[in-house]
């Protein structure tokens, strides 16, 4: 069964969802919004439809741009059931590879160390005065060497957190990290979510045999692509609100261990930004002040 979430989307698009409605009758399940509820909310709505049909086992996720190729559902159900973990319906996540998501370089880098949380304890947005050199490193290689094809003899890695796109869960895994957070409205939200995964004893594994092609680029990575290191500031503002409030939020209750170092982050971050031509520095101040005190919900922008 397919559950498509139409999220307020445009005419022509919700005539063409109800073409494929009535071509293919209870094999697609349609779910009309006149109001654009965000990644947190869309997903959501589909979670629980899928969540309460009796007939639902396993959940796999995907975007509106996500291309599977052939055999990769299969090769997640397989590796699903070739996991001998007790209760795993309960503990286990896995993902398909998405390669404009975690690139060749992040893979390497998680492989050589295994117990790599992708968010350093007192980051911002993923920036620590201790580890700028490896930004600039990244930043150079990404530029300089051509990214190949992946040539690993591991098919899965372990990570700390997923996308959505890609997903592949038993349902029986939302009794226990329940459903995405509604309050974050666009972006961090399945980062917060899957992060409650493996806060609680779980695991998530990138299955690489499992392949899903992106049809339209990111905006954040192909503005990274563009505008090197930090590109988050370069958006549109609502994006760069969402994504700067969501990330404070969640950082400050679950990596933020030492406060004065991550202010510190904050304000050398700044200091960059503006030294780089940002225009935008206002909405990140707005986004950080709310992000800190909890003020989360969809805002009128």
């Amino acid at each position: 069964k397919i559950i498509v979430v139409d999220n307020n989307s445009v005419p022509e698009s919700r005539k063409k969802l109800e073409e494929y409605e009535k071509m293919l009758g209870e094999k697609v399940k349609v779910l009309y919004f006149d109001e654009n509820y965000g990644s947190a909310g869309g997903f959501k709505r589909g979670l629980e439809i899928a969540y309460n049909d009796p007939e639902c086992d396993f959940i796999w996720l995907l975007d509106d741009d996500n291309k599977p190729l052939p055999n990769s559902l299969k090769n997640l159900i397989n590796f699903f059931y070739s996991l001998k973990i007790e209760n795993k319906e309960e503990k286990i996540a896995l993902l398909s590879y998405r390669k404009n998501q975690i690139s060749i370089y992040q893979i390497e880098e998680i492989i050589k160390q295994p117990k790599l949380i992708l968010k350093v304890e007192n980051s911002f947005l993923n920036f620590h005065v201790k580890k700028i050199h490896n930004k600039v490193f990244r930043y150079l290689r990404r530029n300089i060497v051509k990214e190949g094809n992946l040539n690993i003899d591991q098919k899965t890695v372990k990570l700390t957190t997923a996308t959505y796109g890609g997903l592949f869960v038993h349902k029986n895994i939302l009794k226990k990290i329940g459903f995405p957070n509604e309050d974050f409205y666009l972006y961090v939200d399945d980062t917060e979510w899957t992060y409650r995964i493996t806060k609680n004893g779980g695991s998530i594994y990138l299955v690489l045999d499992s392949i899903v092609e992106d049809l339209e680029p990111s905006w954040d990575k192909d503005a990274q692509k563009k505008s090197g290191i930090y590109s988050i500031s370069k958006g549109e503002p609502h994006r760069i609100y969402y994504i700067v409030r969501n990330s404070v939020f969640f950082e400050v209750n679950n990596f933020v261990r030492k406060k004065w170092i991550y202010f510190l982050n904050i304000m050398v971050y700044l200091f960059l930004t503006l030294l780089f031509g940002n225009r935008n520095l206002k909405i990140i101040i707005k986004a950080i002040k709310d992000g800190y005190k909890g003020r989360l919900g969809k805002l009128d922008l």
